[in-house]
């Protein structure tokens, strides 16, 4: 189980990473930071579906070839689940705004995942 501030500083990390930054990111370190998260996800009841989208979007990005518009129309789903859990958590502390922007940040990925797959008409 991870503790309140590993929890805070994996929110924090995942964000950073979903909004390109230090770097783009690759499909290995969305796999990486899938694995991160597996193992806390799976011990909470209120978590677990979490856990089994995150599994699914593992084997989406391990597939060879990767379908960019299967991970696209899986972090949706995943986007609004992370919304709903944080208006569940209510409006104290940092963890439902640290939630909020995790949700936000998937859902900026795929909106850039789409357009860097659109291509432009001639």
């Amino acid at each position: 189980m991870l503790s309140l501030a590993d929890t805070t500083d994996l929110l924090d990390q995942t964000t950073t990473y979903l909004m390109g930054k230090p770097e783009p990111l690759t499909t290995q370190v969305g796999i990486d930071l899938i694995e991160s998260w597996l193992q806390p996800l799976q011990e909470a009841e209120n978590t677990r579906s979490l856990a089994g989208q995150l599994a699914t979007l593992k084997a989406l990005l391990q597939a060879k070839p990767v379908n960019g518009k299967a991970i696209q129309e899986a972090m949706g789903p995943l986007a609004e689940q992370l919304s709903l859990l944080a208006t569940d958590m209510g409006g104290e502390g940092e963890m439902p705004s640290l939630l909020e922007a995790l949700s936000t940040a998937l859902r900026q990925a795929a909106d850039n995942s789409k357009a860097d797959t659109v291509k432009p008409s001639e």
